[in-house]
């Protein structure tokens, strides 16, 4: 706000600029910060360019409207390090590990479960979610990796898939040709079966990665694939049989990415089918 008035008898005038804002934000939205009225008074000759200059400051320093109010970001809890045998760098355990990793329940916290883990010769790898808490365990491959243990983790946070067995387990061949049979016809296929990830269908099937349908015809073709899975960002995953499925029980947490560490070990080279390094894409 600008007021002018006139000051006795010469030609100079009074300015006041009245700055008053209660809300809770700052421009750069870092963190909260009150605004506090101020005022500001100048008296002596009036120009334009005085004026000018107040009202660029009462402008720019003016609260924001309601609807751009910046809340204070959630800052995550810090991973402590582990000193006597590092973290392998650059990654980060978010996806899902099928039944390698084993709960902690004394371990309640992200740094709780680092912590015990780093202290522990025998654990490798540690994963926290608010839902499945902490787990830890031996070591892993993760991703593309193909030298190490058979045990391997998702380099991927959890997505939900379009995917289905053609098969019942423990079923008679008339039972599982009777599912089959619905699950490759177009008309009573159920791709919404298998929605959490499931693991055991080896790599990528590229040429049949266009789309759910794609995936599930390519699959039937073969008369030794008995399961499929589909994602559009991954693509088409199909084989034998698959295992370890995440399944939807409606709780939103399990779609949440893990966070978690594995500690380097030197007899490790961390390489793909190609013998190149490989390394995570945080």
């Amino acid at each position: 706000m600008i007021k002018r008035s006139a000051v006795g008898k010469t030609s100079e005038s009074s300015i006041s600029i009245s700055i008053d804002d209660t809300s809770k934000r700052n421009r750069q939205g870092t963190r909260n910060v009150p605004w506090r009225r101020r005022h500001y008074f100048y008296t002596g000759p009036l120009s334009l360019s005085l004026i000018a200059a107040c009202a660029y400051y009462s402008f720019y320093h003016s609260p924001p409207p309601n609807d751009a109010l910046v809340t204070t970001p959630v800052v995550e809890e810090s991973i402590p390090p582990c000193p006597t045998q590092p973290w392998k760098p650059h990654e980060d355990m978010r996806g899902q590990c099928p039944g390698d990793l084993k709960p902690n329940p004394t371990a309640t916290t992200i740094s709780a479960c680092a912590s015990t883990c780093c202290s522990d010769p025998q654990c490798i790898t540690w994963q926290f979610r608010s839902d499945a808490g902490c787990l830890q365990g031996g070591d892993v491959r993760l991703g593309m990796e193909k030298d190490g243990v058979a045990a391997w983790c998702s380099d991927h946070p959890p997505q939900r898939w379009q995917g289905q067995y053609l098969y019942k387990k423990g079923g008679t061949a008339e039972e599982d040709a009777d599912i089959r049979k619905r699950g490759c016809d177009a008309a009573t296929w159920n791709p919404g079966e298998q929605v959490g990830q499931c693991f055991g269908l080896g790599d990528v099937k590229k040429h049949a990665s266009g789309s759910a349908e794609e995936c599930r015809d390519a699959c039937c073709e073969n008369d030794k694939c008995r399961a499929w899975q589909w994602n559009k960002e991954l693509g088409c995953f199909y084989g034998s049989h698959m295992h370890g499925c995440q399944g939807d029980d409606g709780d939103p947490a399990k779609f949440d990415p893990f966070v978690g560490r594995r500690k380097f070990l030197e007899t490790r080279q961390y390489i793909d089918n190609a013998g190149k390094p490989w390394q995570m894409t945080l």
